[in-house]
C-alpha cells in the first residue's frame, strides 16, 4: 500500500490557520506543502525505522503505508516549516496587519513572538522524533 501525500497535508492544515493560504487553488497549495514535507522527511528520515526515501513525486505518495504516528510527526513537521517561512518574512506579517497596528506595535516584538512560537515548534517536532525513535529503534539499529 502507499500513503498519499494528500493524507499528511489534511493533519498539517490544522496545525495552522492561515486563511490566505488555504484559498489558494489547490495545485498552488499542495505544492508549497510538497516542499515543506520534503524538508520535514529529510530531517525525519534520519531516525524513522521506515524508509521515507521510497516516495513517488510524480504519484504524490510514499509507497509505503506510513502509520499514524510517521503521519502526526511529517505534519507536525510542515507546520514548522510553515511557520518558519512566516518567521522570516515581516512583509507578511506587515500584510496581516493594517499601516496604524503595524507602527503601533513593534514588529521586532512581533517577530520575537513569532520566533519564540517557532522555537517551540521545533522543539515538539524534535522530541516527537526523538520518541519515535527511541519506541522503534535500538542503538544498533539506528542510522547513521
Amino acid at each position: 500500500m502507499a500513503t498519499p501525500f494528500t493524507d499528511i497535508y489534511a493533519r498539517a492544515i490544522f496545525r495552522f490557520a492561515d486563511y490566505e493560504f488555504l484559498k489558494q487553488d489547490i495545485e498552488t497549495r499542495e505544492g508549497v506543502l510538497e516542499k515543506y514535507l520534503i524538508s520535514a522527511k529529510t530531517e525525519f528520515q534520519r531516525v524513522c525505522k521506515t524508509d521515507l526515501g521510497d516516495y513517488d513525486t510524480e504519484l504524490k505518495q510514499f509507497n509505503q503505508t506510513l502509520d499514524d504516528e510517521i503521519i502526526e510527526i511529517l505534519s507536525l513537521g510542515i507546520a514548522f516549516y510553515w511557520l518558519s517561512y512566516k518567521a522570516l518574512n515581516s512583509e507578511l506579517l506587515k500584510n496581516v496587519l493594517n499601516s496604524k497596528d503595524f507602527y503601533y506595535y513593534s514588529p521586532a516584538n512581533l517577530l520575537k513572538e513569532i520566533q519564540t512560537l517557532r522555537k517551540t515548534l521545533k522543539d515538539e517536532f524534535n522530541s516527537k522524533m526523538r520518541q519515535h525513535s527511541y519506541n522503534n529503534n535500538t542503538i544498533s539499529t539506528l542510522k547513521t
